[in-house]
């Protein structure tokens, strides 16, 4: 008979998330995620497996977090203004606390090489880019933006203007700064609405 777990799967990942997320990949050590989790090697390896599967869940577990949702009967565009809103309301937070996106992160520090540890951070992208799409989709069929307006090239503005705000709010977390970013790619997708 297996002895049962003594510590909480969900919170040991939650806390393994928060060293990535600060730290990164390879400036986190096996160390860091044994004095953080309070877990042994041993117990780390046979609950979740090396620090690539580390990695992996928690860069799950930071995704599940998602984007903002959209108030109900909220339209495409005010969900991309609530977005924004949100993103340049957390650049507030203090020095030590504005970390931009582990995902993002993650992108940055292992760039265009082709690993094990990019395919699942490229997913992650590939998710939040089809988000983006699919409210601009929305929109245009809405009518929230001009026919003319390609929502798939509307997607790609909004989508780097959120990845701009959240990496740029590390060291220039200026509110008004971040705003005209966002407001910038509100009126290129075709919309009066601004942050």
């Amino acid at each position: 008979m297996s002895r049962p777990r003594e510590f909480d799967y969900t919170e040991v990942i939650s806390k393994i998330t928060q060293l990535f997320w600060e730290k990164g990949f390879a400036g986190t050590s096996l160390d860091d995620i044994m004095r953080a989790t309070r877990l042994k090697k041993g117990s780390l390896y046979s609950s979740f497996g090396n620090k690539e599967k580390l990695f992996g869940l928690a860069l799950k577990h930071y995704a599940a977090r998602g984007p903002a949702r959209p108030e109900r009967g909220a339209g495409a565009v005010a969900t991309l203004v609530l977005l924004y809103r949100k993103l340049i309301a957390e650049a507030a937070s203090p020095a030590g606390r504005r970390r931009g996106c582990l995902i993002f992160n993650s992108g940055l520090e292992f760039g265009a090489e082709s690993s094990r540890l990019t395919a699942p951070v490229l997913a992650e992208v590939e998710r939040l880019e089809r988000f983006f799409r699919n409210l601009l989709l929305t929109a245009r069929k809405d009518g929230e933006i001009p026919k003319r307006i390609d929502p798939r090239k509307a997607a790609g503005r909004a989508f780097a203007a959120a990845f701009t705000i959240r990496e740029i709010s590390k060291f220039k977390p200026e509110p008004d700064f971040l705003r005209d970013i966002a407001d910038r790619a509100l009126e290129s997708i075709g919309t009066d609405k601004r942050v």
